[in-house]
């Protein structure tokens, strides 16, 4: 009881501050632009074998999503600012209920961007706080927003635009610490138990050298904890170049990365990534078929081992490009260290001015033969995943979505996934989602 009481006194405490901030910037809309808009994203999915194959034994899965987003934005001539509370909950996973319902849940709520930023003439800007970053083609810094969380990045990220020139540099570094009496303490606690990077920095410059032709070269500096100490911190680099063009009814991608430094096992990296992805459009069709390498170790090198050579991609996006199924989320694992060969031919149906049918056929294999169970496994076909997608965007405020995807399993796939071999139900995945963004309120200056 006392545990639903402290819990809703937290909740009544937010909404105290949310009312509190709605009065400040109200006030202050005076003399500045002020905003206030909403994202509403309820996702209903049929899920039987999503992220990895289900054994026969298991059910198939039926749940409902939802993303809650109060976006508060301020704009004045020197400063900027947005202000983002987001909740995301599976409808009826509460915690805090009686005999009569439920009345909410003690670990939704949290804070999605909190920043702002500082004006430089009209060429400049620091950014500082909680914020999207992506850029190019999202193969590295995404912010994911398939997934209901999203991602941002705790950062300061200094932004120059001059003509055809685009330059981004960011700084970040984070901790995890325990507090007592408000006061912190050194915690004993890593900083990479799910891969997390104690610190994140990167440079971005990118040239527009026509309508037709643009192209960036991107740095990172990625940190890691040793697994074993807190006070052991191993770099981790990454560079390359991403370049995009377009000319009447051809368009094409490509990016080229390379990683190098150290890995948090403290051994070297030697690792890339190469992406191609030419599309072509006819009439109301759009027709593509792209290719993508990530590096991986091979198991019968006389060096396995060594180095790590499976390419990490950080926090690139997932879902865009290898299956809306998830099961390459994360490289060295969901490869088991072989790397990965997808070539996904695509095609894209627009009908009425509102509506569009996307589809994807994926064709999945390892790069690398892997070592498994004390062997080594060289049949590198993963299978293949067919994935649906139907787009109606029934205003500006309000996006309907649709989706079907089948995968198509192997043997090296199920091994790979660690399920049990020749007793799996056929992977598929089903869902639908509604996206409402509204804007409550805006003045004008």
């Amino acid at each position: 009881m006392l545990q639903s009481f402290d819990s809703i006194k937290s909740i009544t405490m937010k909404k105290i501050f949310l009312i509190v901030a709605l009065n400040l910037f109200v006030f202050t809309a005076v003399e500045a632009q002020f905003s206030i808009s909403a994202q509403l994203r309820p996702r209903a999915e049929m899920d039987n074998g999503v992220s990895s194959p289900r054994n026969d034994t298991g059910n198939t899965q039926y749940y409902i999503s939802q993303r809650s987003r109060i976006n508060l934005d301020y704009n004045a001539d020197k400063f900027q600012m947005r202000f983002s509370l987001q909740d995301v909950r599976i409808w009826g996973n509460g915690d805090i209920y009686s005999s009569t319902g439920i009345f909410s849940s003690t670990n939704s709520m949290d804070i999605y961007e909190a920043w702002f930023k500082i004006k430089f003439g009209t060429k400049s800007d620091l950014t500082i706080g909680r914020q999207e970053l992506n850029y190019d083609g999202q193969r590295l810094i995404a912010w994911r927003n398939w997934n209901q969380y999203g991602l941002t990045y705790d950062a300061v990220v200094f932004n120059h635009k001059n003509n055809s020139w685009d330059i981004n540099a960011g700084l970040s570094y984070n901790n995890m610490m325990n507090v007592s009496n408000g006061r912190l303490l050194e915690s004993g606690e890593l900083f990479n138990s799910t891969n997390l990077m104690k610190m994140f920095n990167f440079l971005r410059i990118k040239k527009t050298f026509s309508d037709k032709l643009s192209a960036s070269f991107i740095a990172t500096a990625a940190g890691y904890q040793k697994s074993s100490d807190i006070h052991v911190l191993y770099l981790m680099g990454t560079a390359g170049a991403w370049a995009a063009y377009k000319s009447g009814n051809f368009e094409a991608s490509a990016n080229a990365y390379y990683q190098f430094g150290k890995a948090q096992s403290g051994k070297k990296v030697s690792a890339y990534m190469l992406t191609f992805d030419p599309k072509y459009k006819t009439g109301r069709l759009k027709f593509g078929a792209g290719i993508d390498y990530i590096s991986g170790d091979n198991a019968t090198s006389s060096d396995y081992g060594e180095k790590v050579k499976t390419f990490n991609i950080m926090y690139g996006a997932v879902f865009a490009y290898y299956g809306w199924m998830n099961y390459y989320s994360f490289m060295a694992g969901s490869t088991k260290n072989g790397g990965l060969l997808d070539v996904y031919p695509n095609i894209e149906f627009s009908f009425g001015n509102n509506h569009k049918l996307r589809s994807y056929f994926h064709f999945f294999s390892l790069a690398n033969a892997i070592q498994l169970g004390g062997g080594v496994i060289d049949d590198k076909s993963l299978g293949q995943e067919l994935d649906f997608m139907y787009i109606y965007n029934y205003s500006k405020d309000l996006t309907l979505q649709a989706g079907v995807s089948y995968y198509f399993s192997t043997e090296t796939l199920e091994k790979v996934k660690g399920v049990e071999v020749g007793n799996i139900s056929s992977p598929y995945w089903a869902w639908i989602m509604l996206t409402f963004k509204p804007t409550l309120f805006s003045t004008k200056q």
